[in-house]
Order: structure tokens, then sequence, then C-alpha cells
């Protein structure tokens, strides 16, 4: 799944390639994606230009002229692509723009979405209304993590760190390095986490955040940038799905346990009880 450094390189290359284009044709083939029908889709969107881009959490938010937004979440397996000359290919969504060059989306499972709202009311649709603060927000602080483990210290790290009504944009693989990095189990309860826990949590996301951008993002399943091109980070995990193979630091094979219904990956010699 495109996790919050997935979408944010999609949000600058929206920003890089398409502000300014203006959409000649907007279409929508599988209309149980969006709140609209095909026609207006299309309706709306038509004559409309690309002024900016935004993210929240997991969510791209692309921005147009006269107050329209389209909110895409791509779940799993969604992507999006650019191209200069459009190829006759599947897609679910698509914008043609004026001059030359499409959007194409496609591969969202059910559960994902390509809305279409007036701009001024966008946190205030589903699917984002719900959300909690962005992980890379400047307003996420360190008192700020401590106050929301301190509100869910019944619940696991790893449960509080992939929530999106908690914390926005973290899944399963960034959570899995985050907590191999801070040395931390994550079926540890928030309550027994240590005030060196939860520093440590806070600031080494950073550093898997750092790796992730220097590898393009990660693409273990469908995440591509607009140009086609794969992220690597997923060829550098740590821990995320190398069950049974040996920690990178310390050889110890890693275990892979359920935990709320996802799978975690974790080091049980690296990540320990206590600090």
């Amino acid at each position: 799944m495109p996790e919050v450094i997935e979408v944010d390189f999609l949000r600058k290359e929206v920003q890089q390639l398409l502000v300014g284009k203006t959409v000649l044709k907007g279409v929508l083939i599988k209309e149980s994606l969006s709140n609209l029908n095909a026609n207006q889709f299309s309706e709306i969107l038509e004559g409309k230009t690309i002024i900016g881009a935004r993210r929240k959490g997991k969510v791209l938010i692309i921005d147009f002229s006269k107050e329209v937004s389209l909110l895409t979440h791509f779940l799993l397996t969604g992507f999006a692509r650019f191209y200069e000359q459009c190829p006759n290919i599947n897609y679910q969504v698509a914008l043609y723009f004026a001059g030359n060059g499409c959007l194409l989306i496609n591969g969202i499972m059910l559960g994902g979405f390509v809305k279409i709202v007036r701009t001024d009311k966008v946190f205030e649709e589903d699917g984002v209304k719900e959300l909690g603060i962005d992980v890379l927000s400047l307003d996420f602080t360190l008192d700020r993590f401590k106050q929301i483990l301190n509100s869910n210290r019944r619940k696991t790290i790893k449960q509080v760190l992939i929530d999106q009504h908690i914390i926005a944009g973290i899944g399963n693989a960034y959570s899995d390095e985050i907590l191999f990095e801070a040395k931390v189990l994550p079926f540890r309860k928030c309550e027994d986490l240590t005030n060196a826990d939860t520093e440590n949590i806070f600031n080494v996301k950073e550093k898997v955040f750092e790796r992730s951008i220097a590898f393009g993002g990660e693409s273990e399943l469908s995440f591509v940038h607009l140009d086609g091109k794969r992220g690597e980070f997923h060829k550098h995990f740590n821990v995320h799905k190398r069950e049974g193979e040996s920690c990178p630091i310390c050889g110890t094979p890693i275990i892979m346990k359920k935990i709320g219904g996802r799978s975690s990956y974790y080091c049980p010699n690296c990540q320990k009880e206590e600090a």
C-alpha cells in the first residue's frame, strides 16, 4: 500500500508535472470508486485547471480551478501514471489534458476511492474527516505523540502507529521498520513504554522516512511514480516481510506475529520488552 512517503512523492510530482494543465475530458470507468456517476465526473472536471496538490495521510488531494478537488485513496494496489502520449490500456479513471498528456489511475480495490468535492469541503469528506494528525505535519510534535500514547495506553504501539484515525500516514511496512530502528517490540502496550522508548520511536521515524525517500519509496506491491519508475525501499527493509530471514544487525531469525489482525515483523533479540 502506498504510505505517507509514496503519496507525498505523488503530491510533489503532480505539483511539478501537472499544475497548469487543463482537463479536456475526465473519464470514470469504475463508478463504485466515486461519489459521482461517470457523467457527473466528466462534466465537473471538464475545463478545470490543476492549481496544486496536497495530502492528508495516504489520501492524495489534487486541487483544480473553480473550487474543485479530486481525492484519491489508492488503498493496497492502486497507482497513478502520467503519459505525454496516452496509451491504449485499461484504467479506472482518466484525465485527458488539453494539448497533450493524460493522468491514468488504476488498480484501486474496494475501500479505495476517487472522489470529487468542493475544495472548501475536503476535510469534511468521508475518508478524510476521520483521519488523525498527519505524521509529517509540523503539529505532530513529541509532546503531541506523548499525548496520543497516553490516550491510547491500553493499545499496542503497533496498533497506534497504523491506526489512521489516530496518526495518518503510517502503514504496516513503515511501522515495522520504525519499531525495529527504535528497538521496541510491536506488541508492547503504550502504557509500558518508557520516555526513552517514546522519544526513540518519534525520532527514528525521520531516519526511516529519509531512507525511504533516498530509495524512491517502496514498491513492494504496485506503487510507481508518475513516470512509471518504481521505488526500491522494499529491497532494503530490515524486518518487514522478512520472516525467517536473519536480522541484519544480530543474525537472529525475524519473527512474524499477528497484532490486531495485521502481520508484524520484528527481531526478538534487537527489539526488547524494555529499553
